[in-house]
């Protein structure tokens, strides 16, 4: 006994890395010729409020890779999720997608603990993030995500907008500020977690009595204040570098912490398409989309645009967002409670939502 305890010791000694998954070698384009040859099929379901949300940089992977066909649909992250799993549970292999690509990062910690996701580590794997790659190779981070101050400078002063949360209580601001419902959205409850541990309860109360107007989704806010209906919001986002005729402007707050992710993407072990799904991550995290990101790149040696800093140079942290969607319990009691403050919520569900209509 003594002996086959030392042998498995030294085995470990000896080659710690030898249960690892390796790191993929092949060009895009031997990725690309594999998906080709597998049948040139792409289904992806990826999380979001607004069924426009991933043509950015689905638009660009289709003009890269025109030979790939690519089924996407845009939806809350928890309802793909629950689809997912209904797939699972009846045995639907025609309705597994190839890539699930998540906000809710707790899902992915749930299905890397039943097997569920396929073992792969695209190139560049090693320069993204330690905490936004799994370290069996289950998941990784794509690109990230700042919810922060967002406002239109022709209906609030670029001096005068709201940087940290203070300053959303000014009388000035009244009419001018759009919100998400906070219990719709975990990413939102999140930032209303951490304006209650730094300000108390008391905060959020006068928040709500300042009777901002409250939206189902992070979508609308951004649609409502470039079109100028609205001046001002931290429960959304936008590029770092404006658009082109656009008076939108994101700025960090001046103090305060603020919210930050990366939005999360597995294969699913019964994925039909592996090789295109596989061209994908690899794309994805090539430096010729995370160069193109619009805000915070998920590998560390490619620099933000519009001369931001890397993401750990700033009062954010990715990984507590995702330690965050973890603490379930936590989470749905705080969703309650804030449910009781501000109302339930009203309106139709996000992707259903008239974009062209003042809400």
């Amino acid at each position: 006994m003594k002996r086959i305890i030392f042998a498995i010791f030294a085995v470990a000694l000896i080659s710690p890395n030898a249960f690892a998954q390796e790191i993929e070698t092949k060009s895009l384009e031997e990725l690309y010729a594999d998906a080709i040859a597998e049948g040139g099929e792409l289904v992806i379901r990826a999380g979001g409020d607004k069924d426009d949300q991933a043509d950015y940089y689905l638009d660009m992977f289709k003009t890269r890779f025109p030979e790939i066909n690519v089924t996407h649909s845009v939806d809350l992250s928890f309802y793909h999720a629950s689809r997912y799993d209904n797939a699972l549970k009846t045995g639907d292999k025609a309705n597994v997608p190839d890539i699930i690509q998540l906000q809710t990062l707790h899902d992915f910690d749930y299905y890397s603990e039943r097997g569920l996701l396929e073992r792969y580590k695209p190139k560049n794997w090693e320069k993204v993030y330690p905490d936004y790659r799994d370290p069996h190779g289950n998941w990784v981070g794509l690109f990230g995500v700042a919810f922060t101050n967002v406002f239109n400078t022709s209906v609030i002063d670029e001096e005068n907008a709201p940087r940290d949360a203070l300053d959303y209580l000014d009388p000035a601001l009244k009419g001018k500020v759009i919100l998400t419902y906070p219990h719709t959205d975990d990413a939102v409850l999140y930032q209303f977690w951490h304006l209650k541990e730094k300000y108390g309860w008391e905060y959020l109360e006068k928040l709500v009595a300042t009777e901002p107007t409250w939206v189902r989704g992070t979508s609308m806010p951004y649609v409502s204040i470039d079109n100028g209906w609205y001046g001002a919001s931290f429960t959304t986002s936008w590029a770092f570098v404006p658009w082109p005729g656009s008076d939108t402007r994101l700025a960090l707050p001046e103090e305060d912490f603020f919210l930050t992710w990366f939005q999360v993407a597995a294969i699913p072990t019964d994925a039909n398409n592996k090789a295109a799904a596989k061209l994908y991550l690899n794309w994805m995290l090539s430096e010729e989309f995370q160069g193109n990101w619009l805000q915070f790149p998920v590998r560390m040696d490619i620099e933000s645009p519009g001369g931001y800093k890397s993401v750990h140079h700033y009062n954010t942290s990715p990984a507590d967002f995702h330690r965050f969607m973890l603490k379930r319990e936590l989470v749905e009691r705080f969703r309650l409670q804030l449910e009781q403050l501000v109302g339930e919520h009203q309106g139709p569900p996000p992707l259903e939502m008239d974009y062209s209509a003042k809400p």
